[in-house]
């Protein structure tokens, strides 16, 4: 086990040579954000963006492209089609309305349909790395994101509406797991992108859950809740013992684990390291989707999975601390963030000079 430090991470920043273009540095596609978490596919776009990738797609519902597309003109998107869409196309008439009302019954008009999939086919087989799960909003449209297998109130009308996107979006994922399973070969998995993938493995006598492989080379960044999902295992001892469920899930999934909070752990399950940067101000919604954007930006051009999250977990950190030093540890947004990830990355050049 080892300590992330400024003289390591200086030889981890991957080269940029003037003869290139931008698919030189690698090609992001971003399948991220919901109505209720736009902030999310934003944040992690953009800090793909931020960390050097060349070329960054986001794709999600119509909504959420329009939203970012009004904020920043960096971003590519690509608009997916949701149940509204195919309700929209299904119902033509009068008389039809009734038959299609059955057909969507249990199902979110604004979760992404499977058709997108379909959509995504061609672009999957040509992008460098591939980032699931931020913003989705898979687990429901709350404010607390619950596993499938928690005690839930049935009757309460906002668990019903979660209910029903749980179940459009969990199609969606389980239908793109499927394809990115036999056409990529890098993959960053965060938030409810983690939950998910917990409920399929969690579940391995149901017939109607398929099962796939996590790419070769993939990241996992869950916070302890979400790795505890994943390894069915009580928080309170994964916090006790952080860096040995961190391996263990490196482990069993073939992936590396990022395991968010106090020093943060890094492990491919051989490997491990603790990052020596990073404060409270971090504790705050939206940096985790920044973390997962760098992380993917780093593998986009090129970057070894490990190296990558080590990087990006020690850059993250250096951010949030240079943001500290000008106004506390109490005001961070993680919009700002991004204004400091090239400072960062600017002191870290700065020492290798």
């Amino acid at each position: 086990m080892d300590m992330l430090t400024l003289d390591y991470i200086k030889t981890l920043l991957p080269t940029r040579p003037d003869e290139s273009h931008k698919m030189t540095f690698g090609n992001v596609l971003n399948i991220a954000g919901s109505i209720n978490y736009r902030g999310a596919a934003y944040l992690s776009s953009m800090a793909a963006l931020r960390v050097g990738a060349g070329y960054v797609s986001l794709a999600s519902s119509s909504c959420v492209c329009n939203s970012i597309t009004a904020q920043t003109p960096n971003i590519v998107t690509i608009p997916l089609v949701t149940q509204t869409a195919l309700m929209s196309s299904a119902i033509t008439s009068t008389a039809k309305i009734i038959s299609k009302l059955d057909q969507y019954e249990h199902t979110d008009p604004e979760a992404i349909s499977v058709d997108a999939v379909k959509q995504l086919w061609v672009k999957l087989q040509q992008t460098s790395v591939v980032s699931v799960g931020s913003g989705l909003s898979l687990m429901g449209t709350d404010d607390q994101p619950r596993s499938p297998n928690e005690p839930q109130n049935d009757s309460d009308p906002q668990v019903q509406q979660d209910n029903l996107q749980l179940k459009g979006n969990f199609d969606f994922f389980c239908h793109l797991m499927k394809a990115i399973e036999t056409s990529v070969t890098k993959l960053i998995l965060d938030a409810d992108g983690i939950n998910f993938y917990a409920k399929m493995i969690q579940s391995p006598n149901d017939e109607t859950l398929p099962s796939f492989k996590l790419p070769t080379q993939s990241v996992l960044t869950p916070h302890p809740k979400e790795l505890s999902r994943l390894l069915a295992v009580d928080v309170t001892d994964i916090q006790q013992q952080r860096e040995h469920y961190a391996t263990l899930a490196a482990t069993k999934f073939g992936a590396v684990v990022v395991l968010k909070g106090h020093k943060t752990v890094i492990t491919d399950g051989q490997q491990t390291f603790i990052n020596s940067t990073g404060n409270s101000a971090l504790a705050k919604a939206g940096t985790g989707d920044v973390l997962t954007g760098m992380i993917a930006g780093f593998c986009a051009q090129g970057m070894a999975p490990l190296e990558a999250a080590c990087l990006s977990v020690y850059l993250h950190g250096l951010a949030g601390d240079l943001v500290s030093k000008q106004q506390s540890c109490y005001s961070l947004l993680a919009s700002e963030l991004l204004d400091y990830i090239p400072k960062a990355i600017q002191l870290v050049l700065q020492k290798t000079a």
